[in-house]
């Protein structure tokens, strides 16, 4: 029984960060791209071994604080999840990326090691 119940509230914290995962990205993706300018990238999540999962771009025309919360908690429940079930991960470090532009209506993160 006791298997049974940790694998239950396993998939119980699986399915609220998948929420909240989704929840940040539909918040991300709300806004047509039409100027680099106008959008800013923040950590996201947090690795087993220390540093964030990803960058998730935002626009500065949503509710960034609601948005900045949401990514918060998150990465706070993502960090609690890993210590309660001792999970592992890569150990590669995630760079922010270095400047932001709009392809197609979508936002794109630029990092140096990109082909232009």
């Amino acid at each position: 029984m006791a298997c049974s119940n940790k694998e239950s509230n396993k998939a119980n914290d699986e399915k609220v960060l998948a929420s909240l995962y989704a929840a940040i990205k539909s918040m991300s993706e709300s806004v047509i791209c039409s100027d680099g300018s106008e959008w800013r990238a923040t950590a996201l999540g947090a690795k087993a071994c220390g540093g964030p999962t990803e960058y998730v771009l935002y626009s500065v025309n949503i509710d960034t604080v609601a948005f900045l919360n949401k990514v918060q908690l998150y990465t706070k429940k993502q960090r609690d999840y890993n210590a309660k079930y001792g999970a592992i991960s890569d150990c590669m470090f995630v760079s922010p990326p270095q400047s932001i532009v709009c392809k197609n209506g979508k936002a794109t993160a630029v990092n140096s090691y990109d082909t232009p």
